[in-house]
């Protein structure tokens, strides 16, 4: 691996990696972008999927990553050192070692993709997303959350705004399903089941907007369907749209939603 975070790779290139072998010595460090349309792409090739044992960590843009095993978490963009913009992730294997006290994937950034991925055994959330509008589409999410933190234990944490997750099988985790902090996001077509809360609001974002979650079958929860909190950073104004729901919850009510200052539009819903 050392040898791939050495080359001096330009927007276009691609780096294969050899199917059903696993790389361990380090984790993929991408050191240069590619640009917008001529993304860097990072995939395996001949049989199966190549193995990225120690995952990887990166903060540039334009980056594809297709048809990989990871074994440790993949961090793109730092709280710290910049963001990571225009990122594809998709047909991805994410299935982390018994007893870890991490994340499947963290994003922090714009513009992301995410998609068609395997996400499982995670010991805090399945993925942790911070900036704005990611597309988080056809991923099955199962056991997450299996480390005792007292937080950060969702199949999606959500701290994106104008998001869209979409189409998403999430099971068997800690908290909630999709945990969204930020205004505007849309939350549709997923199927939920086996957690505290199918989705959940707090308004951590200073800005409000409308959000719209629709058509979602949310099953086997013990707390609530679906939550909306007043205990955020700021005073709850954010207005949603919630139509179409299908919730049959093991204990706990259909919906739990607290007063805010936006509006409610809550209609078509089934158990």
């Amino acid at each position: 691996m050392g040898r791939v975070n050495a080359q001096v790779l330009r927007p276009g290139d691609g780096v294969l990696f050899e199917g059903g072998y696993s790389y361990g010595d380090s984790d993929l460090e991408p050191g240069s972008s590619g640009s917008a349309g001529h993304p860097i792409v990072f995939g395996s090739y001949g049989q199966g999927d190549a193995v990225l044992a120690q995952g990887a960590w990166f903060v540039q843009n334009d980056l594809t990553f297709d048809h990989l095993k990871f074994e440790k978490t993949l961090f793109g963009g730092s709280q710290s050192q910049g963001t990571s913009n225009d990122i594809t992730v998709q047909n991805c294997d994410f299935s982390l070692p018994a007893g870890n006290q991490q994340l499947g994937l963290f994003g922090n950034g714009s513009g992301w993709v995410i998609a068609n991925n395997t996400i499982e055994n995670t010991g805090l959330s399945g993925m942790l997303l911070w900036g704005e509008g990611y597309v988080v589409t056809g991923n099955t999410i199962t056991n997450v959350g299996l480390y005792d933190a007292g937080y950060n234990a969702h199949g999606i944490y959500l701290d994106a705004s104008n998001s869209l997750i979409a189409q998403n099988t999430i099971t068997n985790f800690s908290e909630s399903a999709v945990s969204a902090r930020y205004r505007a996001s849309t939350i549709q077509d997923n199927y939920m089941s086996g957690g505290q809360i199918g989705i959940d609001f707090y308004q951590t974002d200073s800005q409000a907007a409308t959000s719209h979650w629709s058509d979602n079958t949310i099953t086997h929860t013990t707390a609530a369907g679906i939550y909306v909190s007043d205990d955020g950073d700021y005073t709850l104004r954010e207005s949603f749209v919630i139509t179409g729901n299908t919730i049959t919850p093991t204990t706990g009510p259909l919906t739990n939603l607290m007063p805010t200052s936006g509006t409610y539009s809550i209609f078509d819903q089934a158990t």
